[in-house]
């Protein structure tokens, strides 16, 4: 089954194992709409989670941190999902003095940390109504989408068709039926 980056119009971004899109776009409707999202397939991803050493909250379910991605993985999100702030960061590095002993200006310093800000932000507002809800062609399914719910038109047709079988399947016998 693929792999599918789902890239939120906030800047956040998550990682879901789907048969498809449709399916995709199901399964992450536990987390908002992804027909308003960018979603693709990613191809390698690695990523590593350190167990914690100490509880931190007492609710946590899996003690976990992220540890951080493979190669592959973070030049994928890197350029694909935040290319604004891979940029600013590839011209902050290259700005950035090789030698570790070097001190480096306050000034400079300070600028860096505005740049990145800066694109940081960027990332965060830059795909915000860029996308436009696809409405389903099934009236139904299109009504609960234009609904305060937002559905996805994957989840929406879905609601709609299990709506219609359980209607035939509870209908009664042709015999029953009233006259």
């Amino acid at each position: 089954m693929p792999l599918y980056i789902c890239r939120w119009q906030n800047g956040d971004f998550s990682v879901v194992n789907a048969r498809s899109k449709e399916h995709a776009t199901i399964l992450l409707d536990e987390v908002e709409n992804a027909d308003l999202a960018e979603l693709f397939v990613i191809k390698d991803f690695l990523v590593n989670f350190r167990l914690k050493k100490e509880v931190d909250d007492m609710e946590e379910f899996i003690p976990v941190e992220l540890e951080g991605f493979g190669d592959a993985t973070g030049d994928a999100l890197a350029e694909r999902v935040y290319p604004v702030y891979h940029k600013a960061i590839m011209e902050y590095d290259q700005d950035w003095p090789a030698d570790d002993t070097e001190e480096v200006p306050q000034e400079k310093f300070d600028a860096g940390r505005k740049m990145l800000s800066d694109a940081l932000t960027t990332e965060r507002n830059r795909n915000w109504g860029s996308k436009e809800p696809v409405l389903s062609d099934d009236e139904k399914a299109a009504e609960l989408q234009r609904s305060a719910l937002h559905l996805p038109k994957a989840v929406a047709e879905d609601i709609v068709k299990q709506h219609r079988r359980r209607q035939i399947v509870e209908m009664p016998p042709a015999s029953k039926r009233p006259q």
